[in-house]
C-alpha cells in the first residue's frame, strides 16, 4: 500500500456517483466532491511525512447522517497501510460502495459489511454515532482495542458584521457571512455535528437576511428527503417562534428567530435557529450549557477559545490537517510511538 495509491483511489472516485442517499441529486454531488477536496496533494503528503506507524487492522463505524465522513477517515489509514473495514448501517448496505469499489480497482484493501461483529478482529476502531450508539459499541469491544468514540456533537455560526475573503472552496455567488452561512447550512441538508444548528448575532436583520441567503441555496441545491419526525419538529418549532420571535420560510428551508432562553440545540434539516445577542460575550454564554458538546463555530471574526473555528462556508469542509472534536485524530489513526 502507498500513498499513491490513496490518490488513486481519490481520483477515482472523483469520477464515480456518489451512492444512493436522501439528498437531492445536486446536493449529493455537492457533498461528494466537498468531502473530496480536502484530500489535495499537499494534505496527503503532509500527513503521509508524519511517518507514523499503522494499525494492523482498522474498522470504522459510519453513521447514516452524513454519508462522506468515512471517506478521509479511509485515506489516511490506508496511506499509512491499515487494511480497512467499514461498518456501514444495515438500513444503508450500499453506502459505501463507491469507495470499496474505488479501493478495489486500485489494490487497496477496504471493505464494508453491515455484520457489527466485525470490528472485533480490528486493532483501531473509530465510531461516528449518537451516544447510545457509542456506548453500545464500547461495551462490545475488548480493552486491547484502541476505541476512538465521537458522538453527540452540534455546530453554530457567529456573524458579527465583518467582511469575508474570497475563498475557492466556496461558490462565489454564497461568499457573503449569510450565503456562506446558507451554503453550510445546505450541506448534507443540515444533518451532522459540523452543520450549524444556530445563528448568534447582534445583526437585526439577521432572520429576512438568512432566509434570503436560504432561498438562493435551495435553488442551487435542493432540499433532500425529510423523515415525518423531522418535520413534525421543524413545525413545533415554527409555532414556538410564531409566539415568540420570527418565522421566514420558503419550499425546503425556514428560519426560527428565538429568544435566547427558548433556544435548544436541535438538528433540523435546512432549519436554522437565529438568537440575537448583544455581543460575543452574550453569545458565548448563551452556548456555555453545551460547551461540552459544541463541535465548530462558524464565523467572520475570531473566536479563540472555541473548540475549531472557520470561516463561514467552510463549517462542513475541514481541512484534513486539524483536530476534530478537540482530538488529535491523524495521530489516533496510527500507532503510538513506543520509545
Amino acid at each position: 500500500m502507498s500513498w499513491d495509491q490513496v490518490r488513486a483511489w481519490r481520483d477515482d472516485l472523483r469520477n464515480r456517483q456518489p451512492p444512493p442517499t436522501g439528498l437531492s441529486v445536486q446536493g449529493a454531488h455537492e457533498a461528494w466532491h466537498a468531502s473530496l477536496a480536502s484530500l489535495d496533494d499537499e494534505a496527503l503528503k503532509t500527513v503521509a511525512d508524519m511517518g507514523l506507524a499503522p494499525w494492523k487492522r482498522a474498522a470504522v463505524v459510519c453513521a447514516s447522517t452524513v454519508f462522506t465522513a468515512p471517506i478521509e477517515w479511509c485515506a489516511v489509514l490506508l496511506g499509512r497501510g491499515s487494511e480497512v473495514v467499514l461498518k456501514v448501517p444495515s438500513s444503508w448496505p450500499q453506502m459505501a460502495r463507491p469507495l470499496v469499489e474505488a479501493a478495489r480497482a486500485v489494490g487497496l484493501p477496504l471493505h464494508a459489511t453491515t455484520d457489527p461483529t466485525a470490528m472485533h478482529s480490528a486493532s483501531y476502531v473509530v465510531a461516528m454515532g449518537s451516544d447510545a450508539s457509542i456506548a453500545d459499541i464500547r461495551s462490545t469491544l475488548s480493552p486491547e482495542i484502541q476505541f476512538e468514540p465521537h458522538g453527540h456533537r452540534f455546530s453554530a455560526a457567529w456573524i458579527g458584521g465583518a467582511s469575508l475573503e474570497d475563498d475557492a472552496l466556496v461558490p462565489a455567488d454564497f461568499s457573503d457571512p449569510y450565503g456562506a452561512l446558507a451554503a453550510d447550512a445546505a450541506l448534507h441538508d443540515g444533518r451532522g455535528c459540523l452543520s450549524p444548528l444556530v445563528l448568534l448575532t447582534t445583526d437585526p436583520d439577521a432572520a429576512d437576511r438568512l432566509a434570503e441567503a436560504l432561498g438562493r441555496a435551495e435553488e442551487r441545491w435542493p432540499r433532500g428527503e425529510i423523515s415525518d419526525l423531522e418535520a413534525a419538529s421543524i413545525r413545533t418549532r415554527g409555532a414556538l417562534a410564531t409566539a415568540t420571535g420570527t418565522v421566514r420560510s420558503g419550499g425546503g428551508w425556514s428560519v426560527h428567530a428565538l429568544p435566547a432562553q427558548h433556544w435548544q440545540p436541535v438538528a433540523l434539516p435546512r432549519s436554522l435557529a437565529v438568537v440575537h445577542v448583544e455581543n460575543r460575550e452574550h453569545a458565548a454564554a448563551v452556548l456555555a450549557p453545551f460547551w461540552s458538546v459544541l463541535s465548530t463555530i462558524g464565523t467572520d471574526q475570531p473566536w479563540p477559545d472555541a473548540p475549531r473555528t472557520c470561516r463561514l462556508g467552510r463549517m462542513q469542509r475541514p481541512p484534513l490537517v486539524r483536530y476534530h472534536d478537540g482530538v488529535d485524530w491523524l495521530r489516533t489513526t496510527a500507532q503510538p510511538h513506543r520509545g
